[in-house]
């Protein structure tokens, strides 16, 4: 009886390893998770910083931005505005295919994207007939249909 029962010690030992094995692996899976859903957060919000850092400290940037909220187009700026303005606007795309990106590879959860706006910088028409178009073709079809199927997108269209 002693044999029986020894012989079975083994196998009930090594059921436990594996089932802590298991749970081990379970729980790094998890801190995992984690920690990428965390720097998807950390990268958006870091993108959007820049962003706004950039825009409230370069006084000439600003007023380019309030001209654009003003009704503003392309011809009404030099060429270097312009181009201050297109850069912007495209880091500013940038951002929102980050949170698209780990959006879509679960990361974020669905309401992440909720409430976030284009702000002055893309809500104008300077942006959705000017520098969009041209953004525009350098990004997939699932980032432009998410990207214009946005509320604030479709408000002005």
């Amino acid at each position: 009886m002693k044999n029986i029962k020894l012989v079975h010690l083994p196998q009930a030992l090594g059921f436990l390893g594996v089932i802590g094995s298991l749970g081990f692996v379970a729980f790094e899976i998890n801190q995992n998770t984690n920690l990428a859903r965390n720097q998807a957060y950390l990268q958006f919000g870091e993108s959007l910083k820049d962003i706004t850092l950039e825009l409230a400290t370069d006084d000439l940037l600003s007023e380019l931005i309030s001209e654009l909220g003003l009704g503003a187009e392309e011809g009404d700026f030099t060429g270097s505005e312009n181009i201050r303005i297109w850069a912007l606007q495209f880091a500013t795309v940038k951002a929102w295919e980050g949170l698209y990106r780990s959006w879509t590879a679960g990361y974020l959860p669905s309401d992440t994207i909720v409430g976030i706006g284009g702000g002055h910088v893309l809500n104008n028409n300077y942006f959705r007939q000017t520098t969009w178009p041209e953004i525009k073709t350098q990004q997939t079809p699932d980032f432009i249909s998410f990207f214009e199927d946005q509320p604030w997108n479709l408000e002005q269209n």
